[in-house]
């Protein structure tokens, strides 16, 4: 039998080809797209739960709560793991860690002298307690951290290992971290897999935070938090979440200083780490958004399906007719039925798996952030496919194998399924068919509102000013080191300025006026009483650094050229944050910098700009020389010969700093780069949506492929009584754009709610509007009416006598 109903199945497949190709492509597509979005959330799901301490591991945080709003950061002041080992000995282990963003790492030569330089634009390194590996799973190839508690040591991951010594047998030799800091290698470990938020390519000895600090960090303050000081723990019965939360309050009383009496320690478990969007962790929302979108293409491929396998069903009436005749039960004609559909579907997941193989190594190469990821065929994840699978044959298969099956044998072979039903009801499912029709399209369309949406917004942020000049500039880093050296500063900027093609050079702490890196601190104004402090962002500039970036004084006059901090710069909304409405009369009023305990003059005030991303509003600002706290110079060139520029300035820094790494950006490219996730996040949704309204269009290319073939002679008939071409257009396509009308009066709504909260995360950001569901509707018709037009015009073109030639 079950040989019988195979036949039966591939001799359908053959007989009625283009159903077949639509169907097993449509899933095929639709699945394979849905696979890539449930792996990238499996992905993300499964981040760091690969150690196996994973649900007894802690991540320390600081926090602070004012009038001006909520503070957070990953980062804890150097002291703070050892207060805790102090005043808690029961915790089982405590470690700090400071994070190195895109480290630099030199190799010396056999006579010491330095062979290459490496910067790690793509890896993080860290320095780190011995006991940070009695909390966190390595796997050791040579060595281990039990001779990392001295410092100038290290440990390498193989692949950087392999990288700088071409082996993985690197014991005993040696690095220089951060152009100054001589390592020895102590211990070689194995490549991190890509599902961690913790994968520190190279781990130097915390004792070598001496030397990268120029100081003892536990000489620090309680005051100072960086965001890239962070405190691991790993708790037990013996002290728990509960205990700790109990236990803060009196932590903060005896260790927090008067410069940080506003600040709170929480406490953070390892799961809640990687989505923690208010230390910059993934957001849920958006991973879980993808994972709905996954959903929607396959039930817009299984609707697909459903579709033609009813408006087949007429065809496949008589057969049904002949073998309930012949004794077939009902059962029978289910499981054959759906056996066919298990074919379909069986095709279809070796176009899936295609489709997904192809487009993982597309997201490998051109996705970043968030959505890059990797993946293994593991038992659970067969497991879990397979259940994909089986559901998918139930959604796509059952009810058309149900309508199939309920036929009435003595209608069925009188050929009256076409006027009638047992229950009165259109034939072959019209009215589900329709239901079905407008939640595919409902489906399309919100994922094109989606897409105009990001569209617009995202060409929003590209084009805002953002009150400062950003072209042809490029920011060079300068050594990562406690203080810089002036005379060298000096040196390097009589270089540069020699050269023709350089028109303009600044100092600053973080190179352009919107930037990551940004200091903060509590300020008291003209000797207002405590009660009126208010916390404020600070930047180190020189006094060339307005005129480069072309920024504007609305009052008052620039910074003097100095090397130490005497005067201050301060911003519009930094006047309005004290009462102020006229800019000048903060001209000559002394500030006091808490954080720093000196009292600086206001000479100036500069129209506001962006200091972060568009996500957040502009802060108080104000801006200060400072030349021990420069680490990036500004340049503004004349040229657009850049890679000329670029090889004279990269001569001119290693005759400055020959230990260190030449690094070099761009100021656009900069920015660019801070909405890397919000532009992959439209391409997927562009990708997704043509994906679903192509899968949907499909569908409509069988329907009214079906329907020109069951209408055949009315159209001839038609034509004979005088119908014009528009008339039998009209005839055909009404249907399908009244529910196309239908389905986006479904989806606008929706969508509208969707990208409202998307939208909600910019502080400045576009409204929808009437244009933009417009747009969404006029894209949807136009597909629409594009795919269904050519069969149309044929039918409506074609010679009445060549359809009525049978009468």
């Amino acid at each position: 039998m079950i040989k019988n109903y195979i036949t039966i199945a591939l001799r359908n497949l053959r007989k009625n080809g283009a159903y077949a190709f639509i169907n097993i492509a449509g899933l095929g597509l639709g699945l394979g797209c849905a696979l890539l979005l449930f792996a990238l959330v499996r992905y993300h799901y499964r981040t760091d739960k690969h150690h196996s301490k994973f649900d007894r591991i802690y991540r320390f945080t600081s926090a602070s709560h004012s009038p001006d709003g909520d503070f957070y950061s990953t980062g804890v002041p150097y002291p703070f793991g050892n207060a805790l080992r102090t005043d808690h000995p029961e915790i089982e282990h405590v470690a700090m860690l400071e994070e190195q963003e895109e480290p630099t790492v030199m190799v010396p030569g056999t006579k010491g002298e330095i062979d290459r330089k490496f910067k790690e634009d793509n890896a993080k390194g860290a320095y780190a307690e011995p006991s940070y590996f009695q909390i966190f799973d390595y796997t050791w190839l040579a060595g281990g951290p039990t001779n990392l508690a001295g410092p100038n040591t290290v440990v390498l991951s193989a692949k950087l290992a392999t990288k700088y010594f071409r082996t993985t047998n690197a014991i005993g030799r040696t690095v220089t971290l951060n152009g100054r800091i001589p390592a020895r290698v102590v211990g070689i470990f194995t490549d991190y897999a890509d599902n961690t938020d913790f994968a520190y390519e190279f781990i130097g000895s915390w004792a070598s935070m001496k030397a990268v600090r120029g100081g003892d960090p536990l000489d620090e303050d309680f005051g100072n938090i960086n965001s890239s000081t962070l405190c691991f723990a790993l708790l037990n019965s013996r002290y728990s979440v509960a205990n700790w939360n109990h236990d803060a309050a009196a932590f903060l009383r005896k260790h927090n200083t008067e410069r940080a009496k506003k600040v709170v320690y929480l406490i953070q478990s390892l799961g809640d780490i990687h989505f923690a969007t208010a230390y910059d962790g993934v957001d849920k929302n958006l991973i879980l958004s993808l994972f709905i979108i996954g959903l929607f293409l396959v039930i817009t491929a299984c609707i697909n399906f459903v579709n033609l396998a009813t408006a087949q069903a007429l065809n496949r009436a008589r057969e049904v007719g002949v073998r309930k005749v012949l004794g077939s039960t009902r059962g029978q004609l289910l499981g054959q039925f759906m056996g066919e559909t298990t074919l379909i579907v069986a095709l279809a997941l070796l176009v899936a798996i295609g489709v997904f193989s192809y487009g993982l190594s597309l997201v490998q190469t051109y996705l970043h952030g968030v959505f890059r990821f990797t993946f293994d065929y593991t038992p659970s994840v067969v497991a879990w496919l397979t259940l994909l699978v089986v559901g998918v044959i139930l959604l796509a298969g059952l009810y058309p194998a149900l309508v199939l099956a309920g036929f009435r044998p003595v209608v069925a072979l009188a050929g009256k399924i076409m006027t009638q039903r047992a229950n009165g009801t259109p034939p072959g499912g019209f009215t589900v068919r329709r239901g079905l029709v407008v939640a595919q399209f409902a489906i399309s369309q919100m994922l094109i509102i989606g897409l105009v949406v990001v569209t617009n917004q995202l060409h929003y942020i590209q084009s805002k000013d953002l009150g400062f000049r950003k072209e042809a500039i490029m920011t060079i880093g300068l050594p990562n080191v406690p203080s810089q050296d002036v005379a060298k500063m000096s040196t390097f900027r009589n270089l540069a300025m020699a050269l023709p093609d350089v028109a303009k050079f600044s100092y600053s702490m973080s190179g352009a006026p919107q930037a990551d890196w940004i200091n903060s601190g509590q300020i008291n104004y003209d000797n207002r009483p405590d009660e009126a402090r208010f916390s404020s962002q600070r930047k180190s500039i020189d006094a060339n650094y307005v005129d480069l970036f072309g920024l504007t004084l609305v009052a008052g006059r620039n910074l003097a050229p100095s090397d130490t901090a005497r005067e201050v710069l301060v911003n519009e909304t930094f006047v309005r944050k004290l009462g102020i409405n006229d800019p000048t009369q903060v001209l000559g009023k002394m500030l006091h910098n808490v954080t720093r305990t000196r009292h600086l003059e206001i000479v100036g005030v500069v129209k506001d700009f962006n200091q972060t991303d568009l996500k957040n509003a502009i802060e108080p600002l104000f801006m200060t020389t400072q030349a021990n706290n420069y680490f990036r110079a500004n340049l503004q060139l004349r040229t657009a010969a850049y890679q000329r520029v670029i090889k004279q300035l990269e001569a001119a820094y290693n005759q400055v700093y020959p230990d260190n790494y030449f690094a070099h950006q761009f100021v656009d490219d900069q920015i660019q780069a801070r909405y890397q996730e919000e532009q992959t996040m439209g391409r997927l949704v562009n990708f997704f949506a043509a994906v679903a309204l192509f899968i949907g269009c499909m569908g409509l290319y069988g329907l009214v492929l079906f329907m020109v073939t069951q209408r055949t002679k009315e159209i001839g008939v038609r034509k004979v009584l005088g119908a014009s071409v528009g008339s039998i257009l009209w005839l055909l396509n009404r249907e399908f754009v009244r529910l196309i009308v239908i389905a986006f009066a479904v989806a606008a709504p929706v969508a509208w709610y969707v990208m409202r909260g998307w939208l909600s995360s910019f502080e400045y950001r576009i409204l929808i509007g009437p244009a933009i569901f417009g747009s969404s509707l006029l894209i949807t018709v136009l597909v629409a009416t594009l795919t269904v037009g050519f069969q149309s015009i044929r039918a409506a073109l074609m010679n009445p006598v060549t359809s009525l030639r049978s009468e």
